[in-house]
């Protein structure tokens, strides 16, 4: 024999020629190989499965943000609608201030008006707070 033949044989051992064939060896390289196939079949499923898990929860999310999108859009359109009404609120606001300038000025006519001496003094401060208070009331509607 050749040297570099039985450094194969030493190697391999002697089964290189009819051994090699034989079904017994076969079967069992057979079985590791399907045995590493149904393995690495099994992973892809629990890969495939962890994947879809994954997907589903963040389209459920993805779905709750659109819910509380057409929430949020109700709640800005009502805030817009507040925002509308703060608009008309200086002119309020100056009407409340009139009419409250007003009242004063009549209280102080009726303080007036105890404190004078005649009765036709007391006649006209009288006249001038109530024409007070009516302008009170028109300037508050």
């Amino acid at each position: 024999m050749l040297g570099t033949e039985k450094k194969v044989r030493a190697l391999y051992g002697d089964v290189m020629g009819s051994q090699a064939d034989s079904p017994a060896i076969e079967a069992k390289e057979t079985a590791t190989s399907a045995r590493a196939g149904l393995f690495v079949a099994l992973l892809a499923v629990i890969l495939a499965i962890g994947v879809y898990v994954a997907l589903s929860a963040k389209l459920s999310s993805v779905a709750d943000v659109t819910t509380q999108m057409a929430a949020l859009d109700a709640k800005v359109a009502a805030l817009d609608a507040k925002v509308a009404t703060f608009d008309t609120l200086p002119a309020k606001i100056h009407k409340q201030m009139q009419a409250d300038r007003l009242a004063a000025f009549a209280a102080a006519a009726q303080g007036l008006a105890a404190s004078l001496d005649t009765d036709t003094q007391k006649a006209a401060m009288a006249k001038i707070a109530e024409a007070a208070k009516a302008l009170q009331a028109e300037v508050a509607k």
